[in-house]
């Protein structure tokens, strides 16, 4: 009877020897726990400041109507209705610029406002000629220039982050700038050099600073650790100029202050990149 058994006690033997060294090897395997690491987000507070190149164009028109309601207004009136010279045209400006901005933020949840101001230098001009001739008038050519060669604004911003690295705003408050305009009338098939002695003839020019509002939107978002990239639409509108136009040779006329009256508007659209630094800490951790 016991060498019946004893085949089964020596294998119950062995695998009771083997366990412990089993353990040992299991216990050496298994892998180690790691609790994962909070999860890091953007924080949009705090100061920034870049650079900004875009285009812009201007949707702005200079009038013109009679100084002089006394001396003038019979000559010049008819001149207008009858369309010898252009009542009001388009200058239809365009062009580039670029420069900087500075702000800013204060984020609360996901939504985020701040304040911003920029300045660009500016190349946004535009001209407009029209020629014309009617029975009895002699030819005249009508030209109409502008110009807005800076541009700024400072402007208060409002969004909520789509992702924590991706801001859409709102934005509005101040626009400023210097603007040019000039206006010429002449008759283009008189002799060279001989002045226009007609009291429709004239020229002048104006430039100033300006100050209007503008209103937009956009959107900004963060590439890398503190920096960004934003695609920004501006409107503004920095009102108008008015300016007289004479020709001081019209030889009845007692002072040079007589002809027409040119009113120029500034107003347009801005569309532009902009690349911005944040300083401090960009990334926290996110709580739960």
């Amino acid at each position: 009877m016991m060498l019946r058994f004893a085949p089964i006690v020596f294998v119950a033997l062995g695998v009771a020897s083997a366990y412990p060294a089993l353990a040992a090897d299991m216990t050496a395997r298994a892998p180690a726990y790691k609790a994962s690491p909070l999860p890091v987000a953007y924080n949009w507070s705090g100061f920034y400041a870049g650079v900004n190149v875009g285009y812009g164009w201007g949707d702005g028109a200079n009038d013109l109507a009679p100084h002089d309601p006394v001396f003038t207004a019979g000559v010049l009136d008819v001149a207008l209705a009858g369309g010898l010279v252009a009542a009001s045209l388009a200058t239809n400006a365009r062009g580039v610029m670029g420069g900087l901005q500075a702000g800013y933020n204060v984020q609360t949840g996901s939504l985020v406002w701040g304040v911003e101001a920029d300045i660009a230098a500016a190349d946004i001009k535009g001209s407009s000629t029209v020629t014309r001739t009617l029975p009895v008038f002699p030819t005249i050519m009508t030209t109409q220039d502008q110009k807005v060669d800076w541009l700024g604004t400072v402007r208060g911003r409002i969004g909520a982050t789509v992702v924590p690295d991706l801001l859409l705003y709102a934005t509005g408050g101040l626009a400023y700038g210097h603007v040019k305009a000039s206006t010429s009338i002449v008759d283009p098939t008189g002799a060279s050099g001989t002045p226009c002695l007609n009291v429709i003839c004239s020229a002048g020019a104006v430039e100033s600073w300006r100050v209007g509002w503008t209103v937009g939107g956009g959107g900004e978002y963060r590439f890398a650790s503190n920096w960004s990239v934003k695609l920004e639409y501006l409107y503004y509108d920095l009102g108008s100029e008015k300016y007289t136009i004479f020709n001081p040779l019209f030889p009845f006329t007692p002072g040079p202050a007589r002809g027409f009256d040119s009113t120029a508007s500034f107003s347009g659209h801005i569309a532009r990149v902009g690349l911005n630094y944040k300083f401090g800490a960009g990334a926290v951790v996110a709580k739960y």
